[in-house]
């Protein structure tokens, strides 16, 4: 039976498992730990320097009183994080315990919240998640996956009809009644579970004035919608002549295959089931392709891909939507150098060669479980035509070409290009520092 208990014993392992992620919280939360950790490293460092200088005999008399010191230091640490974290406990467990949340910045037109940083908030909040993913089995798509199948789809020449969709306003649009009703059926999380979740839910409909939706930005958030949307998933994958259906969050595909009685799909009944829990699908961004007809050239935008289907055949492009976030991220990072220089042109040189490195190469997520390596190819691996990489890499030199002044550094960035990072799957390292520094640029065009 999974322990969902909110524990001091459960939270010193969710410190374990963050460490071994890069992520360190003792440091975060609580400085009386970490200036013990901070003594055992020092005299980790003394013990090497030692076995230097000192002779053999002498080594060994100075490191059994270091180790000793150390077990002292390992045990007066490891007892302080225990009272530490008991007190987290203590706070998260009582009757009065709130969780707070706070709008920040917006994307697009959706405000996102966030959670003040305050150890009760966060070991909260990792032991639910963690309760959830464990009970729920609930995980995210792979959007890889998905597209490979789609892709594979098309091309096998048989005539299909492909509906595309999402769900409009999604995070904002779900509805508290319901969702709560299915997590007390279910009856799987404990008692104080709920109540968490409870409190997170009246929180943001305090600060968001709606009597629905979970906030965008909050981790939770993401189990519980993938939740909500298990049983509309479930009712589209019975409608006649589907033979294919995937989600990607919000993101909806559905291909058919002809009907022996002519009936042609239509998103009437994936919205009809959709419109059953009180959600709506975007019909503005809606198509429905008719594939039946083997000469007539369609397309089928998905997940950043435009898949051009003729003949029998696909051919995989970027969407304009991601052509113009690259060229967005060009600008931005620009602006970036040009307001930074005015300052510390050193820095901004340093800075704006990382980011195009970044924008145009190939790296390595730090900090994540899976190590996933993201960029240019392994965001677009399925591309089959890259003539949409070539128009990129032109408005990227007419913008460096018309902003940047130094020759040598013109020079210098003139060698990044997008189709290159693509074709030989560029790789650089950063470490998670430098990632938040170059990805800031985009997010507060700074």
């Amino acid at each position: 039976m999974l322990n969902q208990s909110f524990s001091a014993d459960n939270f010193r392992k969710i410190i374990d498992y963050e460490n071994r992620r890069g992520v360190y919280l003792e440091g975060r939360f609580f400085p009386l730990v970490a200036k013990i950790t901070e003594a055992i490293k020092k005299l980790n460092s003394e013990i090497r320097e030692k076995k230097k200088q000192l002779g053999a005999a002498e080594f060994d008399e100075y490191k059994k009183t270091a180790n000793e010191e150390k077990e002292r230091l390992g045990n007066e640490k490891e007892e302080r994080l225990r009272a530490e974290l008991q007190k987290v406990s203590e706070r998260i467990v009582s009757r009065d315990f709130k969780f707070e949340l706070r709008k920040n910045e917006s994307i697009g037109d959706k405000p996102v919240y966030t959670v003040e940083d305050k150890p009760e908030y966060y070991f909260a909040s990792k032991q639910l998640q963690h309760n959830f993913k464990r009970l729920y089995k609930v995980k995210q798509a792979n959007r890889y996956a998905i597209v490979s199948q789609i892709k594979a789809l098309l091309n096998d020449k048989f005539p299909k009809y492909v509906i595309r969709t999402d769900i409009e306003d999604f995070y904002e649009t779900i509805p508290h009644d319901n969702l709560l009703r299915k997590l007390y059926e279910d009856n799987l999380l404990t008692f104080l579970s709920k109540r968490i979740i409870r409190i997170i839910l009246d929180d943001y409909r305090l600060k968001s004035g709606k009597k629905k939706g979970v906030p965008r930005g909050v981790g939770l958030s993401a189990y519980l919608a993938e939740l909500y949307m298990r049983d509309i998933d479930s009712r589209i994958m019975t409608l006649p002549d589907l033979i294919y259906y995937a989600r990607y969050v919000d993101d909806m595909i559905a291909v058919f295959v002809p009907s022996p009685d002519g009936h042609k799909p239509s998103i009437n009944a994936i919205k009809g089931i959709v419109e059953k829990y009180s959600l709506s699908p975007n019909l503005a961004k809606t198509q429905e392709i008719d594939l039946t007809q083997k000469k007539t050239s369609k397309e089928v935008w998905y997940l950043g891909y435009r898949m051009i289907v003729q003949d029998g055949k696909v051919e995989v492009r970027l969407t304009d939507k991601k052509i113009d976030k690259y060229k967005t991220r060009i600008d931005l990072t620009l602006a970036s150098y040009l307001n930074l220089s005015r300052i510390d042109e050193k820095k901004a040189r340093k800075l704006l060669v990382k980011r195009m490195r970044f924008l145009t190469g190939n790296t390595r997520l730090l900090n994540n479980k899976k190590n996933v390596l993201v960029g240019i190819y392994y965001s677009n691996s399925l591309l089959t035509n890259v003539s949409d990489l070539e128009d990129i890499d032109r408005y990227l030199e007419g913008q460096i070409n018309n902003i940047v002044r130094s020759p040598a550094l013109k020079i210098r960035l003139n060698k990044f290009r997008f189709v290159e990072g693509f074709q030989s799957k560029r790789y650089s390292p950063f470490s998670t520092g430098e990632l938040s520094q170059i990805i800031n640029a985009w997010k507060h065009n700074s």
